[in-house]
């Protein structure tokens, strides 16, 4: 049997959706869990009534809240072999967990699969992150391969380390030993990159290579978000690299890639507050940066911040 774990604050609107592809597209034993985080727009009691005597429970989330907090308390409450996360704006394919069984069952020792996800908005199909998924998997280290899936080698953990997170968390079954080891509650944003990495290191991952899920894009989307604030993700995203940073017995190479990505983050955060013209946090940022890397690129644009002190007009 399959736990699909879906979490929700006040969703009431959307997650019928979701409940609906898991109930009517998947062809295999599962069990639905979902997840109240404080809502406050009644969607626990709807739910109750809306799927009485179907394999749906509610529970509410008495960890820490937010994505990770939520999450978590699914995954402990799951009584399946198997967890598939599903967010509540997000939908099944159909035969998504049909196809991931069946990867389980040819490849033991693969523990986590994931797929590519179909991406719309106003009803659209759209790109957003599917070329950058084709290109990111193309260059994973893969260890076997047939039509339908690619198991990837151990050398992942570095793969993931360097390329980031590629993939969509609504598309990703775990075996129930892999799942439970959590997520990380501090998180809020990058929680789940974080968590990818973290199991990569002991368990081995693979790829289905057809869409798993329909994604809408919409203004509550967190990674589709615009944020107003120069700081963006920023700052959960150096948490997130610290905390890789402090897992034992780190590579040489592993604690580079980790280094380079702290200095992306941190000069892209300081290119956004040169645009919001926060030009001391900028400088602040591009010093901190060129601890971690791209020292020429830190010091070509602390010269453009000081240009820009002594002739105004030079702002581009």
């Amino acid at each position: 049997m399959i736990s699909v774990v879906i979490p929700t604050y006040n969703r009431r609107s959307l997650i019928g959706g979701a409940i609906s592809s898991v109930l009517d597209g998947q062809k295999v034993e599962c069990e639905i869990i979902v997840v109240d985080d404080g809502s406050t727009d009644g969607v626990g009691n709807w739910l109750l009534d809306e799927y009485a005597g179907l394999p749906v429970r509610v529970i509410a989330n008495t960890r820490n809240k937010g994505p990770a907090g939520a999450r978590n308390a699914g995954i402990l409450a799951a009584k399946g072999e198997f967890v598939a996360l599903l967010d509540s704006d997000d939908r099944f394919l159909p035969e998504h967990l049909a196809a991931c069984l069946r990867t389980f069952a040819a490849f033991p020792v693969v523990e986590v699969v994931f797929g590519s996800a179909l991406y719309e908005q106003n009803g659209v199909t759209v790109e957003y992150m599917g070329p950058n998924f084709v290109r990111t998997l193309d260059r994973a280290p893969t260890a076997q391969r047939n039509e339908s899936i690619r198991v990837f080698a151990p050398e992942f953990f570095q793969y993931l380390l360097q390329s980031g997170c590629f993939f969509n968390l609504s598309t990703v079954v775990m075996r129930v030993g892999a799942a439970r080891e959590l997520m990380n509650e501090t998180l809020r944003i990058g929680e789940d990159y974080e968590f990818w990495v973290r199991l990569s290191r002991n368990h081995r991952f693979a790829c289905l290579n057809r869409p798993q899920i329909r994604y809408v894009l919409h203004d509550n989307n967190v990674s589709f978000e615009n944020s107003a604030s120069p700081s963006d993700c920023a700052p959960d995203l150096l948490a997130a690299y610290e905390i890789m940073s402090s897992y034992p017995a780190l590579g040489r190479k592993e604690k580079r890639y980790i280094k380079e990505n702290t200095a992306d983050v941190l000069f892209s955060w300081a290119y956004r507050c040169r645009k919001h013209r926060q030009l001391r946090e900028a400088i602040r940022l591009h010093l901190r940066s060129m601890r971690f890397g791209k020292r020429l690129e830190n010091v070509v644009a602390l010269i453009k911040i000081s240009l820009v002190g002594l002739f105004p007009r030079f702002w581009s």
